[in-house]
């Protein structure tokens, strides 16, 4: 019965447990992978890819500018697949509003990592998404949204419970939560009076379609 126990006990050291929380956004990715899709098959948000250095490939991979051939040029708003043809999603847009290169060709990316222009235009980005995403997942395919929740024109913005709204809107529900903590951050003007709290901290969401 010892060795039994001994045995279990073992076993259960050698299994990976996986935390809601953590510093390090590549542990958090490891256990949406482990948890929930396997390994991601469309990121609609491409970029260079560092998301996925020593992990698989997403199958698809798209960008609204694309910095390698093998990047299909596309909104995540208007995506080339299909009804019902993804598994999963992953969706890491900008998350900064007021950048005024936000206004150039109305075009509501600034830069590559960079934001919007206004709210307004971050919340249509995310719905439109979000709307898209649901037409081109399988029945209860997942959708994995990375946000944070921000100060702009020194109103608090809780993106993280608004993405959540706006998706249930078309059937997904939140089937986990990640937070990752910021290990490091710019530092403040220290002239200027603080109305609210430093957000240190930002969003994984994994948010699983409706049964089609």
């Amino acid at each position: 019965m010892n060795e039994l126990y001994k045995n279990c006990m073992k076993s259960c050291k050698n299994k990976m447990t996986h935390k809601s929380i953590s510093y390090d956004q590549f542990e958090i990715l490891d256990a949406i992978i482990d948890l929930h899709t396997g390994d991601i098959e469309c990121d609609v948000t491409y970029g260079n890819g560092s998301f996925y250095k020593g992990r698989n490939e997403p199958k698809f991979k798209l960008d609204i500018q694309p910095l390698y051939p093998d990047v299909v040029r596309s909104c995540s708003t208007s995506t080339p697949f299909e009804d019902g043809q993804l598994s999963n999603i992953m969706f890491d847009p900008p998350f900064l509003t007021y950048i005024k290169q936000g206004r150039e060709h109305g075009s509501i990316m600034s830069k590559r990592f960079g934001g919007y222009w206004a709210y307004s235009e971050l919340e249509a980005h995310y719905r439109g998404t979000i709307k898209e995403a649901a037409r081109t997942l399988k029945s209860k395919g997942q959708l994995v949204i990375k946000c944070q929740d921000i100060i702009h024109n020194h109103k608090m913005f809780c993106t993280h419970a608004n993405v959540i709204s706006w998706a249930a809107e078309h059937g997904f529900r939140v089937k986990d939560l990640f937070i990752l903590n910021a290990k490091n951050r710019m530092p403040v003007n220290k002239g200027s009076k603080q109305q609210h709290a430093r957000i240190h901290h930002s969003y994984f969401l994994v948010l699983e379609g409706k049964k089609k």
